[in-house]
């Protein structure tokens, strides 16, 4: 899909109805105060959570057994750092920049869903053929110990 943009389209026509439902609940909520601003970050929470929720809860796992307490600390500050970094560029981008920017965005969007499909398709082959256990267990053998202590723990 990500490599052919008449698919893209074909896609984007089925999901429209859907698309349109969602674009009309985002225009009723109003960014401006206190209520505004939790729906947003609600709702950001709820976009976020599966991608977060692993490594929000090892981390907390951890600091709740109160085991590896600067490690745990080390990697809540680099995930916050990481989470806030471009919503803080974003934030202070202008609407007249993001407007201005808008066509080159979209052509750059454009390129890299084709990046993307060709690796989504890579990745694929490298599955398929068991590469990616090999890629894997090098990469396991490379990094540091305590990344992988935190995701085998549980």
């Amino acid at each position: 899909m990500l490599m052919s943009e008449a698919f893209q389209v074909r896609l984007a026509v089925a999901a429209s109805p859907l698309a349109t439902g969602a674009q009309r609940l985002i225009e009723r909520l109003q960014p401006v105060g206190l209520q505004g601003q939790f729906a947003l970050g609600l709702l950001l929470g709820a976009v976020w959570s599966p991608c977060v929720g692993p490594t929000l809860g090892a981390a907390a796992t951890l600091a709740a057994r109160r085991q590896d307490l600067l490690q745990v600390a080390t990697l809540m500050i680099i995930f916050g750092l990481g989470a806030a970094l471009p919503m803080l560029v974003i934030g202070t981008l202008s609407r007249e920049m993001m407007t201005r920017w808008r066509g080159s965005m979209a052509q750059t969007g454009k390129a890299g869903k084709r990046v993307l499909g060709v690796l989504m398709v890579v990745l694929a082959v490298f599955i398929l053929t068991g590469i990616d256990r090999s890629i894997e267990t090098g990469l396991v053998e490379w990094s540091p110990e305590w990344p992988t202590n935190i995701t085998t723990l549980f």
